[in-house]
């Protein structure tokens, strides 16, 4: 990794792998809030495996200020039942994982509160899933937006399910592998609940 005083990141809701193996870098992170909300990332989905394939769960926001929205401004939307479908699809693709039971009340949770702002929803998923795999990073939040970051690595951009990330990932056991063969890439939950305490260890033998 090239030497830079920090890593700029997009906040997620369950980040994919990916995601954490930077959190993990030992660098400090910084989530960037000031941006432009940009549609069909990570910001507001992520991607499990089903026994159909890999499946999106998307969080339905609104944008106060139409398409000028920040980031930080963007907000949850509970018209719809998202929260009970969403829980519903993560049971049903991980419920006979091994570790499946040994987290589930503690993600649960998430599905159980209303958030008003996505950040906050993601904030506190981010925080729990590092402690549950033992990990301590330095995050903190933007304060401005700086389109050209002189001193960080910058990865606002590359976390999106439209770009396929070269990582060195390593085979792990998957719940519907007999049925769609090793899917990389997809939320950090694909790897708590079928590795559970292993998932530190496989997110530092990654390679980028």
């Amino acid at each position: 990794m090239p030497e830079h005083q920090y890593i700029l990141i997009p906040t997620a809701y369950f980040p994919p792998i990916s995601y954490f193996y930077f959190l993990i870098s030992g660098k400090p992170i910084q989530i960037e809030l000031y941006e432009t909300f940009p549609k069909q990332t990570y910001r507001n989905r992520c991607e499990i495996l089903t026994a159909g394939g890999k499946a999106s769960l998307v969080v339905p926001v609104s944008k106060p200020n139409g398409n000028h929205t920040l980031t930080r401004d963007i907000q949850i939307c509970y018209r719809e039942q998202w929260q009970q479908i969403h829980w519903r699809a993560i049971q049903s693709a991980y419920s006979s994982s091994p570790y499946f039971s040994f987290y589930a009340d503690q993600i649960s949770v998430f599905f159980n509160i209303r958030e008003q702002h996505l950040i906050n929803l993601n904030q506190k998923i981010i925080e729990l899933i590092c402690r549950l795999i033992q990990i301590r990073p330095s995050i903190s939040s933007t304060n401005a937006y700086d389109k050209n970051p002189s001193v960080a690595l910058d990865l606002r951009q590359t976390f999106s399910p439209k770009k396929a990330i070269n990582y060195n990932f390593k085979h792990y056991p998957q719940v519907f592998e007999h049925l769609t063969g090793f899917i990389h890439g997809l939320s950090i939950l694909d790897l708590l609940f079928n590795t559970g305490p292993d998932a530190k260890e496989y997110l530092r033998e990654l390679i980028f």
